[in-house]
């Protein structure tokens, strides 16, 4: 991050430490302005890192859960319109799937409906789907696949897909223009199969492109590949 400098865009965010991080953060996944999930990550036993791969614990809750009812509210109601247009990004739509993280920063007996949670993180550059975690690779788990999500989490998985699509489909009816065919042919393959992988459509209103990144010096491809190359949820 802070190789080269500023010139190079080397960066550093000078944001406040939340110890009551060790409790775990509360991820909110979102489709568009729509609240689709809310996941508890919480770190190993003396960490203060939840990311996957690091031993937490994730705990999955649905958008109406009642006990982050105030949180959830006051998000999706006073803060969320204020988001895009705070970036400066206020003519262009919220992203079609996305996550907060949010950190409790209140002191330990605080009323819910007066906790002050602080922003940890927005991520709209490669937002997993938590429930496909099953297909990506790690040490222990080189042949990682589609087959070892369990049918229980594929049913969810499925869901957050069939969300966005209609998000993307509302997105690109309502004044999106192409800007005409992108130029692929310096691209080049690497996945061994699209196994999990849906059909095309027969008829379809818009065509997409799954573009996908396989970091050669990485082992399996990166840190979030199945064992044929793909991104574990695509």
């Amino acid at each position: 991050y802070l190789e080269g400098g500023k010139a190079a865009g080397g960066q550093l965010v000078d944001q406040r430490f939340c110890p009551r991080i060790v409790e775990g953060e509360l991820r909110y996944n979102c489709v568009g302005d729509a609240l689709v999930g809310i996941i508890h990550k919480k770190p190993a036993d003396g960490g203060i890192s939840a990311v996957g791969g690091t031993g937490s614990f994730y705990t999955y809750y649905g958008p109406d859960e009642v006990k982050f009812k105030s949180l959830t509210t006051n998000f999706l109601e006073r803060d969320l319109p204020k988001v895009m247009p705070a970036l400066g990004l206020a003519a262009e739509p919220i992203p079609l799937w996305w996550t907060t993280d949010f950190i409790l920063a209140s002191p330990v007996g605080t009323p819910s409906e007066d906790e002050k949670w602080i922003v940890g993180e927005f991520n709209c550059s490669c937002v997993g789907i938590s429930k496909c975690l099953a297909a990506y690779c790690q040490d222990t788990t080189p042949n990682a696949c589609y087959t070892d999500i369990s049918a229980e989490d594929l049913v969810d998985a499925d869901k957050y897909g069939d969300i966005m699509g209609e998000v993307a489909l509302k997105i690109l009816s309502t004044g999106f223009s192409s800007s005409g065919p992108v130029d692929i042919s310096s691209l080049s393959r690497v996945a061994k199969d699209d196994f999990g992988l849906y059909p095309q459509p027969g008829k379809p209103l818009f065509k997409g492109a799954l573009a996908e990144i396989y970091v050669r010096s990485q082992p399996f491809g990166g840190s979030d590949k199945s064992s044929n190359g793909h991104r574990y949820d695509s």
